[in-house]
């Protein structure tokens, strides 16, 4: 199917602009430049994976860290309490025995009491420990010297690599941005490594990290509501595209209306989800979605090729790639990291990749959607009573 490009040229364009950027459509590549990153590292590698798997892929960005403490680098790792349950503890072995400074993100609270921590009685109260374990670092950001950061949706695993699981590598995208805004991020994960150490905060009036034009952080519930009011808002006044790419597409109320008012406004509204994805029954929610958008004349597609993870977004001329899923979990919960991208030419790949995935995709139409299984289409309305879990 021949896919039309919009024009090129809009209104829209932020006033910033980072001072590099480069965009990863394939995570061998992605992991290659990570890895000749941490070799040239001088002073200071701050790094947070939601998943840091010891998989082929881990041990190489490990024996980088490595390497990097041996000629006195300051290492720090922070990775998430569930997304890394299953090598919590062996990473910090591997990082206690390498010279890396290391912590666990809301780690669980077993792990804790296994190691004879206290927590002390306020924190051991049930409606604490759920509050703890509903809320992830959900990003995945690596910061070099604190001028050149790797940013995306690519966790630190082989699933990623062609190199090592052939055709069934994850279809997923990161950018390297380089300049003075890269600050923001190197701050935010300095106001989350030192989250926990309140009294510290209080005593030194640590100053709160703020989003700016190319970076979007989500630490606070403000900046939350700010930012998808900011691409709502966006999506309504859309002059000639909206394409979206998204793992987990469990839009709420406000992006489904938006959606539908910019299409039936004969905006290019596109969004590609996968068929298949690591959470079994998520293409079963987004499905249930998508019989309103589809009346309302938005194109919908689906991956086939593999499992589809990346969280992208092109509205008009303005670019947007990171953490973040378009579900609750990502816009009331989890900690995500994203950062607009202004270059011309780093746009102008995700415009290609956006196109070559819709052409590895089969479109989802109102006359396919109602072939679907009764059994597929009960179960995603079902689960959808679990969004707010999602």
């Amino acid at each position: 199917m021949k896919l039309l490009r919009p024009p090129k040229k809009t209104a829209s364009l932020p006033t910033a602009r980072w001072n590099r950027v480069e965009v990863y459509n394939s995570g061998d590549r992605f992991f290659e430049d990570v890895e000749r990153a941490l070799a040239e590292a001088q002073r200071t590698i701050d790094m947070e994976s939601y998943i840091f798997a010891l998989d082929q892929a881990g041990e190489r960005v490990l024996r980088a860290l490595e390497g990097a403490t041996a000629r006195g680098v300051r290492v720090r790792l922070a990775v998430d309490g569930i997304g890394s349950s299953t090598w919590t503890r062996a990473l910090r072995e591997r990082a206690k025995s390498g010279g890396i400074l290391f912590k666990v993100y809301h780690e669980l609270p077993w792990e804790r009491w296994r190691r004879g921590e206290s927590l002390g009685a306020r924190k051991w109260g049930l409606s604490r420990i759920l509050q703890r374990l509903n809320t992830r670092n959900h990003r995945k950001v690596c910061i070099i010297d604190g001028m050149r950061a790797f940013v995306g949706s690519m966790n630190v695993s082989a699933c990623h690599l062609s190199t090592v699981v052939g055709s069934a590598a994850w279809r997923d995208t990161g950018v390297l941005v380089e300049g003075p805004d890269v600050g923001v991020l190197r701050d935010s994960f300095e106001e989350v490594w030192t989250r926990s150490w309140r009294r510290l905060r209080r005593r030194f009036k640590r100053k709160r990290v703020q989003s700016n034009e190319l970076v979007r952080l989500n630490v606070r519930h403000r900046e939350r509501q700010s930012h998808y009011l900011d691409l709502l808002v966006r999506i309504v006044r859309a002059q000639q595209r909206v394409w979206i790419t998204n793992a987990y597409f469990v839009p709420d109320g406000s992006l489904l209306r938006a959606l539908t008012i910019a299409a039936q406004a004969d905006v290019d509204v596109r969004i590609l989800v996968p068929r298949f994805s690591d959470i079994v029954f998520m293409p079963w929610i987004a499905s249930a979605f998508q019989l309103g958008l589809l009346r309302a004349g938005v194109k919908i597609f689906e991956y086939q090729r593999s499992i589809l993870h990346a969280k992208t977004m092109l509205v008009d001329d303005w670019a947007l790639v990171g953490s973040s899923n378009l579900n609750h979990r990502s816009l009331l919960h989890d900690l995500e990291a994203d950062v607009v991208v202004a270059d011309d030419k780093a746009r102008s790949s995700l415009e290609e990749q956006f196109l070559l995935d819709c052409e590895q995709s089969e479109q989802v139409t109102l006359e396919n959607w109602r072939r679907r299984s009764l059994i597929e289409r009960f179960l995603g309305r079902l689960l959808l009573a679990f969004r707010y879990l999602l």
